[in-house]
Parts: C-alpha cells; sequence; structure tokens
C-alpha cells in the first residue's frame, strides 16, 4: 500500500501527497516470492542435471562450450536468489547497501550476458546455416576466445557503472531496505542508457528472429515431412527456442520500461512498481531454459 507523508508548501499550510516510499506491499512480496521460489528451485535443478549430462557427454564442440557460460551465469544469478528471498519474507534488509547493490546488480548483469550468449548461439548456427562458417572447423578453443572476449567486455562495461553509477546516489540511505534504484530513473544519463540499451536489444532480437524463421520455415519447405531426421533443421529449431526464450522472458522487461520511465517520476505509485518488478523478475525465468532441454521440450 502507499505510503502518504506530510509535505509542506510554499505558503506555509501542509498537505497530504501520496507517495509510494513504500518499495512492495504484502501481495508484491508475495508474488516476488513466488516467482523467484520458482526460479531458484527450477534453475537450480535444471543447471545440475545439465552440468551432469554435459560432463558424462563430454562434448568439445563450441555450442557446449556456451552453453556452459550460460549454465555459470545461471548458477551466479541462483546463489543471489536466496537473499532476495529472505529480504521480501522479513522486509528488512540485514546486510548492508553493498551487498544490496550486489545482489541486485546480479539480476542485470545475469540478463544481458545471457542475452550475449544466446546471440552468439543464434548467430553462429545461422552462418554455419548460410555457409559462411564451419561448424566442424569452430574448435573448443575458439568457443573459450570468444566467451572470454564476451566476459571481459561485459565486465568492462558493466564494474564501472556499477561502481560508479549503480546505486550510489545519496537517496539510498536507508539501509534497511533494497532494491529500490528505480529511483535513479530520475537521472538523464541513467534514462539514456536504459532508452540505449532497449534500442539495442530490440533490434537485434527482432533481424535475428525473422532471419531464424526464414531459415525455419526453408526448411520445412525443403524436409518435409521428414524434416525431424535431418540434423540441420534440429540445429535451427534450437537456435529459435533461444529466441523464444528471449522474447518471453527479456523482452517484457524492456518493452515496460520505456512506460515506467515516462511515466515513474509522475506516477510514483505501488501498481506500477510492482509490474516493474514482475517484469524484472520475468527475466530470471530463462534460468529455467535447461530444465527444458532436460525435461525434453527441445531435443
Amino acid at each position: 500500500m502507499d505510503v502518504m507523508n506530510v509535505t509542506f508548501v510554499p505558503n506555509g499550510s501542509s498537505m497530504l501527497m501520496p507517495t509510494a516510499r513504500q518499495f512492495c506491499d504484502a501481495y508484491c512480496r508475495a508474488v516476488l516470492t513466488t516467482a523467484y521460489s520458482v526460479v531458484l528451485f527450477g534453475g537450480t535443478a535444471g543447471a545440475v542435471m545439465m552440468s551432469h549430462m554435459m560432463l558424462k557427454r563430454n562434448s568439445q564442440s563450441a555450442i557446449a562450450t556456451i552453453i556452459i557460460n550460460i549454465i555459470v551465469l545461471h548458477c551466479l544469478l541462483l546463489i543471489s536468489l536466496p537473499l532476495r528471498l529472505s529480504y521480501y519474507l522479513s522486509t528488512v534488509w540485514k546486510l548492508g547497501s553493498f551487498t544490496c547493490r550486489v545482489v541486485s546488480g546480479v539480476i542485470y548483469g545475469h540478463m544481458y550476458l545471457t542475452f550475449v550468449f544466446y546471440v552468439a548461439i543464434v548467430i553462429l548456427r545461422l552462418l554455419a546455416y548460410f555457409k559462411r562458417l564451419q561448424m566442424q572447423q569452430l574448435q573448443k578453443f575458439h568457443a573459450v576466445a570468444l566467451s572470454a572476449i564476451i566476459w571481459m567486455a561485459g565486465s568492462l562495461i558493466f564494474l564501472p557503472i556499477f561502481f560508479l553509477q549503480y546505486g550510489t546516489d545519496p537517496i539510498y540511505t536507508d539501509q534497511q531496505r533494497c532494491f529500490e534504484f528505480y529511483r535513479s530513473l530520475n537521472c538523464r544519463e541513467i534514462i539514456i542508457i536504459n532508452y540505449s540499451i532497449i534500442v539495442i536489444m530490440m533490434t537485434t532480437v527482432l533481424v535475428l528472429f525473422l532471419l531464424q524463421l526464414s531459415v525455419i520455415l526453408h526448411l520445412i519447405k525443403a524436409y518435409w515431412p521428414d524434416m525431424w531426421a535431418h540434423q540441420e533443421y534440429r540445429a535451427q529449431i534450437k537456435s529459435f527456442f533461444f529466441l523464444v526464450v528471449i522474447v518471453l522472458c527479456f523482452i517484457p522487461h524492456h518493452a515496460f520500461r520505456v512506460y515506467f520511465i515516462q511515466n515513474y517520476p509522475e506516477q510514483e505509485n505501488s501498481k506500477l512498481i510492482l509490474c516493474n518488478e514482475i517484469c524484472l523478475a520475468l527475466t530470471a525465468f530463462c534460468c529455467l531454459d535447461m530444465l527444458c532441454f532436460i525435461g525434453g521440450v527441445i531435443h
């Protein structure tokens, strides 16, 4: 529920102004607790089972190496989730502001690095389809080098923003509250960064989605009705699965982010914040991707 604060106006009178200084009411906490609990248990099961399967197969392919990176990212997020859940259950943050920033930043780092690795898989398979790349010639050390470049580039971009900008504003002075860094959206630089990320992600997904869909339709036409018997078709379907995960988990957050940025300063209310937090929690559901593979959704 919203908190009513007394605001004094210049003529000396006072009036009650509704503000959403309370991060999350009971309903909000219940929704987020349920969502992150599903991610924690489902994601952990998927990561453990997929790791066991990959160790058993000992695959040396480039795609397998990228999948390992995705599993590592999922594990980093899953480790942070119990701290989030404890805050939603107790409503009090007891681990200090820096830990709060780290736990809050992990979900964003996980989202964007996972997105890059998903895109890398899709691009590699598209290049192989269009005969621009021979997957057989792409050795494991190539994928390791690509992974190192992605991690280093991500660190060079993310860490300066985290240490110099993210959550460092003096408005975050309450040591018992956490995950309220959306209040920085009043800052012009943060708004520009958000819009830039949204445009880049939306454009990338749209282009790759159309390309991938056209490839799959072409393969269906070429191999019908026995397309599942062809490895090339199955590989492209797996790539399409990662694009579907991006669309379902990442795009809603960025689409709503546009509305949130435009309306938050004028409509600082708990419903708007709840929708933003639900969209953010939805990004964590990509951790269930490995469980989908294990469960046989994508063979």
